[in-house]
């Protein structure tokens, strides 16, 4: 006899680990730049440049970009910008496993602090948080059937999630975007934020894409006048490709992480630069999957033989499935100003921080916070201009799907949309709105068939023709067949039953040789 096997590849995710790491870097005023009066906003970008292993070490290195916003030390407090970038590198150890380890790197900046030194150095310290998601990719094989003669077999179904392709990748997307009608032409990108909402995933014949809306804050200098600063909101459509070739009934999920961008600004057709240019790298980790039924063999017996299963536990994904919620969370600002209200508000620009998650018994609680800067001249006579940096928690409680053993495998929020109304002189209220993205998996584990072992090859013996037997606690018509190696459909027919009947305690049946 042949056990029969079915390879499934799978995709399981084996730990999430999330450490915490403080840089402090030194920034140095270029030559260019005038002396530093007060910083106005310090926006630290972090992100993964690559992942190398070594042996049981994992090496994470990557960037944190700092964007900076001040007030020169000038007669007329003229605004300027700087940006810095500086390398990082984190050792952290593998999951202990003899199966081979793939690892998805992310990172975000939770938290920085900065303040000017001198007029020419300026100190940040960045708090950061690197999350590493382990997984492992396996070829399962499934015992989907045992051939041989008289060898009776019983099946039972499970739900797999089987990976059909998986393809990390970078896609650079370029974008050119005009000013609104009526605006100033730029004389200099002072400062600009950058958002991507959450991503859909869409079809297109051959292949699965993702797309979401983009949003760009600016603040500019107009090229007309020195003294003059505008800003602008412009929203723009972002599509990259996964690489990755749905086909049938697969289903790709997919995620993405802005990895950098620029933004520099472009002359139009007139040579007047109305416009500006948008370069992000964006990295798209995606997986086609399919969600199975596969019929694996549970139990079975030999009518010639005594035979042994040996079986092993198999963990596997079972399910795997997408949540996402949207919410809105609302803070009330009120801004310093000498004059008892400020003279215009420059600029409200939102930015993700952090998002955890944690399951408690049948729900998934979310926390956590954005970020917002609000840059506004408080008075126009003495070109004073501040900003007020706050950050907005959220929470959400979401109820698990039916059945147990359910791990949250990726937590993540976009910003969707930012407004803010002026409700009175000096406060204002803000409104983000925020798409939670959360991706769930759920591992059951089975004793699976490895092999069979004939321990003994006899013919069964019986000591009548016709054997009476009374049901006991826990018998099926199944394993009273085994017991006395006798086919399952000749003791159902001969006892006026199906085959996949209940046996009732102590039913009279019927054993015939």
């Amino acid at each position: 006899m042949e056990l029969i096997k079915k390879p499934v590849r799978t995709c399981r995710t084996v730990e999430i680990r999330e450490t915490e790491e403080l840089f402090e870097n030194s920034i140095i005023v270029p030559d260019s730049k005038p002396d530093v009066k007060s910083l106005l906003v310090v926006n630290a970008e972090c992100f993964v440049t690559g992942v190398e292993k070594t042996g049981r070490m994992l090496e994470v290195s990557g960037e944190i970009k700092y964007r900076i916003l001040y007030v020169s030390d000038t007669p007329d407090n003229r605004l300027e910008s700087i940006t810095s970038r500086f390398p990082w590198s984190v050792s952290c150890q593998k999951p202990k496993t003899e199966a081979e380890i793939g690892v998805v790197a992310g990172c975000r900046c939770q938290h920085t602090e900065a303040g000017a030194v001198n007029g020419r150095k300026i100190v940040a310290r960045s708090v950061t948080s690197l999350i590493c998601r382990f997984f492992e990719i396996m070829n399962n094989d499934l015992s989907r059937e045992i051939e041989g003669e008289n060898v009776f077999v019983k099946s039972m179904p499970i739900n797999v999630v089987s990976l059909k392709d998986n393809l990390d990748s970078v896609v650079r997307v370029n974008q050119t975007l005009a000013l609104p009608h009526g605006s100033p032409a730029i004389g200099e990108i002072l400062y600009a934020k950058v958002n991507l909402g959450n991503p859909q995933v869409g079809y297109r014949e051959d292949e699965a894409c993702l797309e979401c809306k983009g949003t760009l804050n600016m603040l500019y200098r107009g090229d007309m006048a020195e003294d003059s600063v505008e800003s602008v909101v412009l929203e723009f459509p972002v599509k990259v490709n996964t690489g990755i070739d749905p086909g049938g009934e697969n289903i790709v999920i997919a995620s993405t992480a802005l990895k950098n961008w620029e933004v520099e600004p472009q002359e139009d057709s007139d040579g007047i630069y109305t416009q500006v240019s948008i370069s992000m790298e964006v990295e798209v980790n995606a997986q086609a999957i399919r969600h199975e039924e596969q019929m694996v063999v549970d139990d079975a017996y030999s009518l010639d033989a005594i035979i042994n299963l040996n079986k092993a536990p198999l963990d596997i994904v079972t399910d795997e499935r997408e949540l996402v919620e949207n919410l809105e969370a609302n803070t009330h600002i009120r801004l310093d100003s000498d004059n008892g209200s400020p003279d215009e508000i420059y600029m409200v620009a939102v930015g993700k921080k952090s998002v955890l998650s944690n399951i408690s018994d049948n729900h998934i609680n979310v926390q956590g916070n954005v970020g917002v800067d609000v840059i506004y001249l408080a008075d126009r006579k003495a070109r004073d201009t501040r900003s007020q940096t706050v950050e907005i928690p959220f929470t959400r409680t979401l109820p698990l799907p039916d059945g147990e053993n359910w791990q949250v495998t990726e937590a993540d929020c976009f910003i969707e949309d930012s407004s803010f109304e002026i409700i009175s002189n000096d406060s204002l209220d803000i409104t983000v709105k925020i798409s939670i993205r959360l991706r769930l998996c759920k591992c059951s584990s089975y004793a699976c068939i490895e092999s069979i072992e004939e321990i003994k090859r006899e013919t069964p013996s019986r000591k009548a023709p016709i054997l009476l037997y009374f049901a006991q606690p826990g018998d099926t018509l199944w394993s009273v067949a085994k017991q006395y190696r006798i086919p399952l459909e000749n003791l159902a027919r001969d006892n006026n039953m199906g085959p996949e009947d209940t046996l009732e305690v102590g039913r009279k049946m019927f054993i015939m040789a």
